[in-house]
């Protein structure tokens, strides 16, 4: 209400202005397409005329123009004063005129929409109530001599468009620059921008809007060494609608909406809220883009914008040979776990791990890679959709360097299964460990080996009363928890890789004892992959091996 009553008291103070003028020099009116002398002679028919025959041009051009021909452009608008209306009456007469206006942003260029808006301006004096509008709608063409034509009928006053008052003297059209300083010095402007290219319940902004908005914001972005929380709330809508992905805005709204999330996500520390949001929402776009296979290009660019999103919110990635990379905004924004959501989101692409490989060999998507198979891994157990998905990426995706965060995770998981009270425990408990475990060895043996061993030399699982604790651990993954097996996988991991060298050498001799070399009961897969490791760990720390270690390694080396 304050904001209308201020518009009418503006707009009467120019019209004194303008009324007082024809005393000081000839009579002139505020025009688009002609000169201010040369409009004063052109009559209100006239212009409706030219407005008219510029409307069914527009109609002929896009349809949802024709509603405004009964409305704003009828024979009883020639009637009409503004300055004899209500508020109320003025207050709807803004949003029809705001509605026509953004329909019209899109062919703003075009003859017919100049023509139908000299009578806007002669009828309706929309360059001193509707100035705002009238300068959003003509902004995404700044660099064009109407837009300085439009400023020129213009009185900004004290308003947030006030730096416009250069171009009425220059009369040159102002660079995209001058737009970007004066959203990085008031970001209100910046918010108005993002605000009108975002989509309302019954208008989508036009290509050149979102285009426009887009540039001026990522260079905006792009030039502040600091963003504020203050700029990042004013530019969110803009983000938000351009990636829901039912909507049914412009790709170019799409692409534009993630371009600045992976600006923001590089350059400050986003709400941990926040990022789990623009993951999900990413990640359904990536749905939706996979579903489509018209163009795939899209598809690639919507993942790989969500893949950039968590690497540059992953605080540390702990891999085999890589050194460790800590991002300095990592204590505000840092992701360890995929929300449930975009998980489930994910796993429904098909052939992701394909995917994911062929990705892996273009760029280096590590941490991306860590934050997934770590969410996967915690989700498996109660979801066998994740549990599929972690082991076909597994077997096709180069996933050595996470061979020990996976395997850790696992028997850590193991550990506690173990220790809960109130949780009864089946001999399928650990199945769904064992299976990725096994998988892991499969795949990757030296590796799996080496994350045994360091997960054994743990001090937390030092700790613990190792007798009782290795055998929980070998039956709840061999699915066994009432039987005690002389000879399983899960013992022969434990003990082949254990820190203590009497554990090593009691379990070689312990092969022997079982009949292995004989009978061969166990899968001879899981001995060729564990003893020559061991074998060469114990000779080169000098350790006495048996005569049946030594038998042994000689039928090793015999098949």
């Amino acid at each position: 209400m304050a904001t209308s009553i201020a518009s009418q008291l503006q707009a009467l103070k120019s019209l004194i202005t303008t009324d007082s003028q024809p005393q000081k020099r000839p009579f002139t009116r505020p025009s688009i397409l002609f000169g201010p002398k040369e409009a004063a002679d052109i009559d209100l028919d006239t212009l409706l005329s030219l407005a008219l025959s510029g409307l069914e041009v527009l109609i002929s051009t896009n349809e949802r123009f024709r509603k405004y021909k009964n409305d704003l452009f009828s024979q009883k608008s020639r009637e009409l004063d503004r300055e004899l209306m209500g508020i109320e009456e003025n207050n709807q007469m803004n949003v029809v005129i705001s509605s026509y206006l953004r329909l019209l942003s899109e062919y703003f260029q075009l003859p017919s929409a100049l023509k139908t808006l000299e009578y806007l301006v002669r009828r309706y004096k929309i360059h001193v109530y509707n100035t705002e509008d009238l300068i959003l709608c003509s902004l995404p063409y700044h660099d064009t001599h109407i837009f300085v034509r439009i400023v020129q009928i213009l009185n900004t006053g004290n308003s947030k468009w006030k730096f416009l008052e250069g171009v009425k003297a220059s009369g040159a059209p102002p660079p995209r620059k001058v737009i970007v300083q004066q959203c990085i010095r008031d970001v209100g402007v910046l918010e108005v921008l993002c605000n009108y290219a975002s989509p309302k319940k019954k208008f989508h902004p036009s290509r050149p809007v979102i285009s426009f908005c887009t540039a001026v914001v990522v260079e905006a972005l792009g030039s502040l060494t600091t963003i504020e929380s203050g700029v990042v709330k004013r530019v969110l809508p803009f983000i938000l609608s351009g990636l829901q992905a039912d909507a049914k805005g412009s790709l170019d709204h799409r692409a534009g909406a993630l371009m600045i999330v992976g600006l923001l996500a590089n350059k400050v520390a986003l709400a941990p809220k926040l990022v789990k949001s623009l993951i999900q929402s990413i990640a359904e776009v990536a749905r939706g883009d996979a579903k489509d296979y018209t163009d795939l290009q899209w598809f690639r660019t919507s993942f790989m914008a969500l893949i950039n999103l968590v690497q540059a919110c992953t605080h540390a990635i702990g891999t085999e040979g890589c050194i460790t990379i800590i991002d300095s905004l990592s204590k505000l924004q840092s992701v360890e776990m995929f929300p449930p959501k975009a998980v489930d989101i994910l796993k429904e692409i098909r052939d992701l791990s394909g995917i994911l490989a062929g990705l892996s060999k273009d760029f280096n998507i590590d941490k991306f890679l860590a934050v997934f198979l770590e969410s996967l891994v915690e989700y498996s157990r109660s979801d066998d959709t994740c549990h599929l998905t972690l082991l076909s990426i597994i077997e096709t995706v180069p996933v050595k360097h996470f061979v020990n965060r996976i395997v850790s995770k696992l028997l850590y998981a193991c550990m506690r299964l173990s220790q809960r009270k109130n949780e009864p425990m089946s001999s399928e408990s650990g199945t769904w460990a064992k299976q990725i475990l096994v998988s892991i060895n499969k795949s990757y043996p030296s590796e799996f080996l080496g994350a045994i061993h360091e997960f054994l030399e743990d001090a937390k699982v030092q700790s613990k009363n190792e007798g009782s604790m290795f055998e929980i651990l070998c039956r709840i993954l061999d699915g066994n928890l009432d039987l005690s097996l002389e000879v399983s996988d899960s013992k022969i991991w434990f003990t082949l890789e254990h820190p203590k060298a009497e554990v090593r050498r009691s379990a070689l001799s312990g092969l022997n004892a079982c009949g292995i070399l004989k009978e061969k009961a166990v899968d001879s897969k899981v001995i060729l992959t564990a003893v020559p490791v061991t074998l060469y760990l114990m000779l080169h720390v000098h350790m006495h091996i048996c005569v049946t270690c030594q038998l042994f390694m000689f039928w090793f080396l015999e098949i």
